[in-house]
């Protein structure tokens, strides 16, 4: 099967835009403030020439040092006063604007960031219909300004709405405010009924509220070109439908004979003579691209720039008045304020929902999120459950399986596999086109691949004229599904609930130590290794003359000094023609182009990127060949788990519901072993309390220890640590209050010195790879750990076809049911996974490795291959396990009484299974659910000041904190001891808990419990709303509680 390679470049998509708004786009925002006056002074900006900073950091220095990939935005400026020129065509620094990266990214603070594009209503006008009060709207949506919303009600009034202000006003009375004559009105509109029923709302009461209402909206400046622009595609959608392509309107301005045809054509679908759109459809939806959104956070903040600008100038003349002496070249810096638009566009960065950080797990997980496409609005409406549902315009453009899982289900899309966006922001899917459908004798296109958005595409038409005239012919056909998707072999024999979370769990998958390429894949797997980032991939052809951990050196364009010259001293063997073909002395000329490693760094999701080369020195390389390998790439291929090999059998209990049994050989080999980078930070504190310093010189820390420790007390690269190792030696000099205590110290030369070093948790254990000094506010030290981490009980896996599960027992190699040629069943999965669930295509792909693995074979299966023939997955992998079993002489794989399962034996009685169990080779992924990142216990931690008891959460050390469900669950087993020492001396009882130390350690009875401070929390609580409780002692008669 030919690889295939995704044609569309969505981060390619994303630089263009970028770059559009650098060049073109903020020179047309600056020139809406284009002349500033302000008492006498004349700012003048020449938006046509701004210029821009070479970066001071380039962006692999940002990634590692932690600052945001940056440059300075320069606009040109003129200022007068009074007819004087202070200065004239002087470049001020107006902004700080981060730079996009080559992968389609942003560098905030030294992390990864990428927008999500956004799915909004596209310029034009859309009707629409409420089924709840059977009203109909007419919405003009400009690219710039207000909406303009028509209204029909059941008894036929016609109302005007601007935005989404409350007040409705009278369609005839907003008409002729508009300057539209009433004779014009009763001509346009035919159906005179309604514009009987909507004059009947006009009285004097109406007009006087509206009238008021009006004149705060401004209605008429709607119609100015600074506060409005429908744009080129709204302009025209509306000519198409209102004017029905005739007496066209060129302006993009709004005109009143818009809301006029608008009236009119409104009126004319409640009278059934046209219809309502669909506001879910493609083509009335635009992708707002990265440019568009960051022009529109400067939008919002250059009236502020531009206030700002005039208050400076008004303190600069004051001055002037007073004589006092200003610099001219210091006037124009004192007039610019750049930390108004840098601060919007920095909380954009840091804030913004659609500004993530991006998820670095693997090759997969990145290009599906900048993939990704939110229709979330900003407004508080409901979204229902038809804005979630699938549109048929979808097709080929939205992966109809893949989204996100919880609330956000169907609000957040993937593109499918061919689908690229557009300059105008529309989703764009290739096609073959066999036939031109005509419209226009002038049209022609010849036979091709192109690539066609909802707008264009002839579904629209009667199903008549589609049949007699079939122009649409798919590229492929896994261009429904997305790049995710596709990645799951016999896709097709899965429910697609199933196959979302196979979707989902490829992308958190954790690179492995030990990689290795699917038996079964589906050929789209060197489609990812092209589109991203982590692999090189060779620009020409040419012969590898130098390769390191950091370069390769290619030559290219290799010219021999004759076309015989190499042939007359050698042989006619071909082994000795290659090798004077590649001899340095026969170069004409060549074309020497070098290829730099990218550096070694970890993610945001703790783990490690590196890239490291695939060629040989004197080895010829073809052009698009992939020459470097990843954390996630094996050979050059996608590889984000390991062949192993499952049976579909219980196992006395341990792999009930989502359990799994695993064999202790994935963790003494490292079958399922990932590598993860930990970063431990600590600062240096200086406060009342005392001063810390870096020494090497700790406290009862012994010399072998000190060795791995530099001058400076940090820990050097290389060393392996354990738990409890020092990692940053810190001590801290208290201060001491009393002035006599200090005059002692001075004499007797003694410190009090305590030791506040950085350790390494227990049960952690790694190799350190770096560490990093930042000296900002204070100074702070990031130690990085390497660590292996082996598959482990707790753990979570996962095949391709969404059977995930957690590790619930690690047994011996001895002990795993075995094949009849002795191998071991790696992993045990619980068979009643499969039927109640229907992901069927794990069944097919485990028989089909199991016959790969003997064959020696690979196998690229595209879904949806039953198009070819019924039940063809069936007979291929049927046939295969026939291959197979007569090639390698064991006829016990393929059974004719039942295929495809086969007896197996128990590994501690060796007796053989009453019932033949399907075992096969199945591709398995490690996600990054790891156990050591989920599990905690409190041993030391903080307590709350007001209820003296633990915090929650594992980042405050909390947890182990008895709650009222705890409490419910001793109550019930009659626990009444139990439960007093645990809400008392164990918990919050702070007179007791010290005592109860102290009797432990020497051995003496428990102190009796008394009252804990949630109870007098709880009374002053009381207290609070005017209750006021007490317990008396009788004896005593004083308060037990305070």
């Amino acid at each position: 099967m030919k690889e295939e390679v995704i044609s569309s470049d969505l981060s390619g998509l994303q630089r263009n835009s970028y770059r559009n708004m650098l060049e073109k786009g903020l020179c047309d925002l600056f020139s809406n403030i284009k002349v500033i006056k302000k008492d006498g002074f004349i700012l003048k900006m020449n938006s046509f020439n701004i210029k821009y900073a070479k970066p001071k950091f380039s962006s692999q220095d940002c990634l590692m040092k932690g600052r945001t990939y940056s440059t300075n935005l320069f606009i040109s400026l003129s200022l007068r006063y009074k007819g004087k020129a202070i200065c004239k065509n002087k470049y001020i620094q107006i902004a700080d604007l981060p730079l996009i990266t080559k992968r389609g990214t942003f560098i905030i603070n030294g992390n990864n960031r990428v927008i999500i594009n956004q799915c909004i209503r596209r310029p034009g006008i859309f009707f629409y219909k409420d089924f709840k009060d059977q009203s109909l709207f007419g919405t003009i949506v400009p690219q710039k300004g207000s909406w303009v919303t028509t209204k029909i009600n059941k008894r036929n009034e016609l109302y005007i709405k601007i935005d989404r202000a409350k007040n409705n006003f009278p369609a005839f009375y907003v008409l002729q405010i508009l300057g539209i004559t009433k004779k014009k009105i009763f001509q346009s509109i035919k159906r005179k009924k309604f514009l009987i029923q909507s004059l009947s709302l006009i009285n004097k009461e109406n007009i006087g509220k509206a009238k008021n209402i009006l004149k705060n909206l401004n209605i008429k400046c709607l119609f100015l070109k600074q506060n409005y622009n429908l744009g080129k595609i709204g302009r025209k959608k509306l000519n198409k439908k209102i004017y029905n392509n005739q007496n066209i309107l060129k302006t993009n301005q709004l005109q009143p004979e818009d809301i006029l045809g608008t009236t009119n054509y409104l009126i004319n679908i409640k009278n059934g003579l046209g219809q309502t759109d669909d506001i879910d459809d493609l083509k009335n939806k635009k992708i707002k691209l990265i440019g568009e959104i960051i022009e529109n956070q400067i939008v919002i903040n250059l009236r502020e720039l531009t206030e700002n600008i005039k208050e400076k100038l008004n303190k600069i003349k004051t001055r002037i008045k007073k004589k006092n002496n200003l610099k001219k070249q210091n006037i124009i810096q004192e007039i610019i304020n750049t930390r108004i638009l840098t601060s919007a566009i920095k909380n954009f960065f840091n804030s913004n929902q659609i500004c993530q950080i991006i998820e670095e797990i693997n090759p997969l997980s990145e290009i599906t999120h900048k993939r990704k496409i939110s229709s979330i609005s900003n407004s508080k409406q409901k979204l229902n459950l038809q804005i979630r549902e699938i549109n048929e315009t979808h097709y080929k453009k939205v992966c109809p399986v893949e989204t996100v899982e919880g609330k956000n289900a169907g609000l957040i899309w993937s593109l499918t596999k061919e689908a690229r966006i557009n300059k105008d922001g529309f989703i764009e899917t290739s096609f073959y086109i066999k036939k031109l459908l005509k419209h226009n004798k002038k049209t022609k296109l010849k036979k091709g691949i192109y690539f066609i958005s909802s707008e264009y595409e002839l579904t629209s038409l009667t199903n008549e004229r589609i049949k007699k005239k079939a122009v649409f012919i798919p590229t492929s056909r896994v261009q429904i599904i997305s790049i995710g998707t596709s990645l799951i072999p016999f896709l097709e024999h899965n429910d697609a609930n199933r196959a979302l979370m196979g979707s989902n769990m490829q992308r958190q998958a954790v690179p492995l130590m030990l990689k290795e390429q699917p038996i079964v894949s589906t050929g789209v797997e060197s489609a990812i290794i092209y589109n991203n980032e982590h692999n090189t991939i060779s620009i020409k052809s040419g012969l590898v003359k130098y390769t390191s951990t950091k370069k390769i050196i290619i030559h290219e364009n290799i010219k021999t000094k004759s076309k015989y010259d190499y042939s007359k001293n050698l042989t006619n063997s071909l082994e000795k023609k290659k090798k004077g073909f590649l001899n340095n002395t026969l170069y004409a000329s060549f074309v020497k182009r070098i290829y730099t490693l990218k550096k070694a760094r970890s993610t945001s999701q703790n783990t490690r990127l590196y890239e490291k080369s695939l060629i040989n020195k004197n080895e010829w390389i073809k052009k698009n060949q992939v020459i470097t390998d990843g954390a996630s790439t094996y050979k050059g291929k996608l590889s984000l788990g390991k062949n192993v090999l499952v049976a579909y059998m219980t196992w006395k209990g341990y792999n009930f519901e989502d359990a799994i049994v695993i064999s202790e050989r994935l963790t003494k080999e490292n079958i399922l072993t990932s590598i993860h980078v930990k970063k431990y930070k600590t600062f240096l504190i200086n406060n009342e309390t005392g001063e810390e310093k870096l020494t090497n010189n700790v406290p009862n820390l012994n010399t072998l220890k000190k060795r791995h420790l530099n001058k400076t007390g940090v820990i050097k690269q290389g060393i392996f640590v354990k738990g409890n190792s020092i990692l940053v030696g810190k001590v801290k000099k208290i201060k001491q209050p009393n002035s006599s205590i200090k005059l002692l110290n001075l004499i007797f030369k003694r410190e009090y010195i305590k030791d506040t070093s950085l350790r390494v948790p227990l049960n952690t254990s790694g190799t350190i790879l770096g560490a990093k000094v930042s000296k900002s506010k204070s100074i702070s030290i990031i130690i990085y750990i390497l660590e292996k981490r082996k598959i482990q009980i707790g753990d979570k896996i996962s095949g391709r076809h969404g059977n995930k599960g957690t590790i619930s027992k690690i047994i011996k190699i001895s002990d795993m049911p075995y094949l009849q040629d002795g191998t071991p069943i790696d992993i045990i999965l619980n068979p009643l996974g499969i039927p109640s669930r229907m992901n069927v295509g794990q069944v097919f792909e485990c028989l089909l490795g199991l016959s790969g693995k003997y064959l020696n074979e690979n196998y690229k299966i595209l879904p949806f291959d039953e198009i070819y023939g019924e039940k063809l997955s069936n007979s291929l992998v049927y046939n295969k396990l026939y291959e197979a079993s007569i090639k390698t002489n064991k006829k016990w794989i393929f059974n004719p009484n039942f295929p495809g399962k086969m007896k197996i034996f128990d590994g501690k009685t060796a007796k053989v299974f009453k019932q033949p169990v399907t075992i096969g080779y199945a591709y398995i992924l490690k996600l990054i659910h790891l156990v050591k990142d989920k599990v905690t216990a409190r041993s030391i931690g903080s307590y709350s000041y007001i209820t003296k008891q633990p915090l929650k959460g594992k980042s405050k050390k909390g947890g182990q904190r008895f709650g009222e469900m705890e409490l419910w669950a001793l109550e019930s087993f009659g626990t009444a001891y139990i439960l007093q020492e645990v809400i008392t001396i164990k918990a919050d009882d702070l007179t007791n808990k010290y005592k109860t130390i102290n009797s432990l350690i020497k051995g003496k009875n428990l102190p009796e419990p008394n009252s804990p401070e949630s109870i007098k929390v709880f009374i002053l609580e009381l207290q609070s709303l005017c209750l006021d409780i007490s317990i008396y002692n009788k004896e005593s008669k004083r308060n037990i509680l305070f």
